[in-house]
């Protein structure tokens, strides 16, 4: 039996697994709040319902929007807010964006520096392996190189 329409969403949903996928949603509701869109699990396809609800339960009990009141929870567990007037992201809001912002962009740069240490290693070992062919060239051609010595030093003795 196929699901109502009302459930289909529901069952597109992922399910959030990580802290990076947390502080996405957090972030992103607190773009909307930012942009004065309307908040709706519907634009959060990324969480399920409860975790959206949660999610933005936890953003008002912890003072990162303002405008809204965290008045409990059902006695079914469920969150609820209630809207209290203009919404508006928080000083500590938008401490918390900047906070995930540079937490990330830190990242990017010791993975890019991770790669910088490989390439310098790579190079590295081309240089190594360079010196090592040549030194084996000098070693293969060690006879003929004395012989050439030795033909030079007979030439110049000469003159």
């Amino acid at each position: 039996v196929a699901p109502s329409r009302g459930l289909g969403d529901v069952y597109k949903r992922q399910v959030i697994k990580s802290k990076t996928e947390y502080e996405d949603v957090v972030v992103k509701i607190l773009n909307y709040v930012i942009s004065e869109q309307n908040l709706s699990y519907s634009e959060f396809p990324e969480c399920t319902p409860e975790e959206y609800n949660e999610i933005f339960y936890q953003c008002v009990k912890d003072e990162l929007i303002g405008g809204y009141s965290a008045v409990g929870r059902t006695a079914d567990g469920i969150p609820h807010v209630q809207k209290t007037g203009t919404s508006f992201v928080t000083f500590k809001g938008f401490s918390l964006m900047d906070s995930i912002a540079q937490a990330r962009a830190l990242e990017i740069a010791k993975s890019a520096e991770k790669k910088s240490i490989a390439a310098k290693f790579r190079a590295n070992i081309s240089i190594i392996i360079s010196i090592s062919a040549f030194v084996a060239t000098l070693l293969i051609n060690v006879d003929k190189i004395v012989h050439n010595i030795r033909m030079i030093i007979s030439y110049l003795s000469s003159l």
